[in-house]
């Protein structure tokens, strides 16, 4: 694990700088190694120096200063682990290397005492209260004071030491995912080397959920000869689980000292377990508050995700002598995969676009901003060949899909001048004309629809061609409309849309669409919608 800041507070909370090189400087400015946002926070603020394993840090003449543990930084100041620096209004901590656990494979220790951690308040007896009060006291105040797992630990380890005074060494390991992570190592001599912990051990507390004393390993008939005993590394060991509230085993924190003379015995294991009750409080609410940041920033992230997709949106409805449009767009999530669009080609003709991504999510609203763009510049280049266009698109959508990913495209052409729709379709549902009599067609079901795109590259479309007359409309949808479950889990259907659309006799779109999406909110009720939901209508007056 090497040197590295941690941004507890501000605008870039939960972001990590690893550090490197002789200096490092601190600021708002980019093109510093550390940069970081505040409006209190100069561009270049402070500067770490490194000194042997670890930095110190300097302030740069900052108008806001900088400080070290709440203390104004006068010259240089050697960092040590675990010191919050404040530069401005952000927070960060400092952690310097830890040396790395040695694990002892395939030990099974020989377990002298064992102690039930979720039995509730442990009865501690002939245990120094003041040393109980101190520990506790450490790490209630090591809880208040900071919510990084990695700041925090250390300081439990330092109030494990001060109640322990025989430990010589202590170690706390951490699930991550299927492993354990050793998040922080204490040596009574401040020495570097590794610390060994048996595997055997750390299993059994966790599995178990109960504190582990072993007095001596050394005598220990069921520990195998290892080179780490043999030279007198670790006598009387201590491990105890850190518990969820709600789940298993957080990790662990293991003490253990050389002297066989000054062994661990059950008052200090029931001591122990108490301290560690707290610590695990502690472990638990460091990580809830690394995931509600986590948390955050993905929320904000989508946000951001989400204005910049409705940006490839149309901001408004073209302008068409004799036509009229309206459009409505509606995404299930934060992020939606339909989209729509109108294109005016060069010559003269509007084109009229709607598509739907397979999936929801992020992923589908990138391959939806991919398509928006490459639709756009396929009509651009064909706009007499709409075929081609197709082609186009479906190539280079090809190109870009990954995991059998699909988008579903339905495309119509406006003659303004022949009033004369011509219009493609790749795996969607055919547009609705409504004729003037009010009968329904759908001309561009089978005889035109061919593969979605992104299925097969080279792939020919069809096309075909029909004139819209006065007074005539046309709906183009996504399933998200069609596919709309109520509570019964019925489906909206393509025919209620048919039947919806043929009864709006001499309606305008926007009359037309606002209707259909009325009837569409009256059926889903009080369920939530389970897809996107897009609507298209345009039409030629009387």
């Amino acid at each position: 694990m090497g040197n590295r800041l941690h941004v507890l507070e501000g605008e870039d909370a939960g972001r990590e700088f690893d550090l490197a090189g002789e200096q490092v400087i601190v600021g708002r400015d980019r093109e510093c190694h550390v940069a970081v946002s505040g409006t209190r926070v100069s561009r270049r603020h402070a500067r770490l120096t490194r000194q042997g394993r670890g930095y110190a840090i300097e302030d740069l003449g900052s108008r806001n200063h900088t400080y070290v543990n709440g203390d104004e930084v006068r010259g240089t100041v050697p960092l040590r682990d675990g010191d919050q620096i404040k530069v401005g209004e952000v927070l960060l901590a400092y952690r310097s290397s830890l040396p790395q656990a040695v694990e002892l494979a395939d030990q099974s220790a020989n377990v002298l005492s064992t102690l039930n951690v979720r039995a509730g308040a442990v009865l501690v007896r002939k245990a120094n209260a003041e040393a109980k009060l101190r520990a506790m006291l450490r790490i209630t105040e090591a809880l208040g004071r900071t919510l990084d797992l990695d700041a925090l630990m250390p300081t439990v380890l330092d109030g494990l030491f001060e109640s322990f005074p025989q430990a010589d060494r202590g170690l706390v390991l951490l699930c991550e995912g299927e492993q354990l992570v050793p998040k922080a190592v204490k040596h009574r001599r401040g020495d570097s080397e590794s610390i060994a912990y048996s595997r055997t051990i750390v299993r059994e507390a966790m599995t178990k959920q109960q504190a582990i004393l072993s007095e001596d390993v050394v005598v220990d008939s069921r520990f195998p000869s290892t080179r780490s005993i043999e030279d007198g590394q670790m006598r009387s060991v201590m491990c105890v689980p850190l518990l969820s509230q709600t789940s298993g085993a957080l990790g662990v924190i293991q003490l253990d000292n050389r002297n066989p003379h000054r062994r661990f015995d059950a008052d200090d294991m029931q001591l122990f377990a108490a301290v560690a009750s707290q610590a695990s409080v502690a472990v638990e609410c460091a990580r809830l508050h690394k995931e509600m940041v986590k948390q955050a920033k993905l929320e904000r992230e989508i946000g951001i995700a989400r204005e910049v997709q409705r940006n490839f949106l149309p901001k408004a409805t073209p302008k068409l002598e004799g036509y009229g449009f309206w459009a409505y767009y509606l995404a299930a999530g934060k992020v939606g995969g339909d989209f729509y669009d109108f294109v005016r080609l060069p010559n003269g003709s509007l084109a009229v676009l709607l598509g739907d991504v397979a999936g929801k999510g992020v992923p589908a609203a990138l391959m939806m901003a991919k398509a928006s763009t490459v639709c756009q510049v396929a009509l651009l280049n064909h706009p007499d060949r709409l075929a081609d266009a197709l082609g186009m698109i479906n190539d280079e959508i090809c190109d870009v899909s990954v995991r059998s990913s699909f988008i579903t495209l339905v495309l119509c052409l406006i003659d303004p001048q022949t009033h004369e729709i011509t219009m493609g379709n790749a795996g969607h549902m055919s547009p609705i004309f409504r004729r003037r009599d009010g009968t329904i067609e759908e001309p561009a079901d089978d005889n035109v629809r061919g593969y979605p795109l992104g299925i097969e590259r080279g792939y020919r479309y069809r096309t075909d061609r029909t004139v819209l007359g006065p007074g005539e409309s046309v709906v183009l949808y996504s399933d998200g409309i069609s596919e709309a479950m109520d509570s019964r889990g019925e489906l909206y259907s393509a025919e209620r849309i048919h039947a919806q659309v043929a009864g709006m006799a001499h309606a305008e779109p926007a009359s037309l669409g606002e209707a259909l999406i009325e009837d569409v909110r009256r059926h889903l009720g009080d369920c939530d919608q389970n897809d996107d939901i897009t609507l298209v209508v345009f039409g030629r007056g009387e």
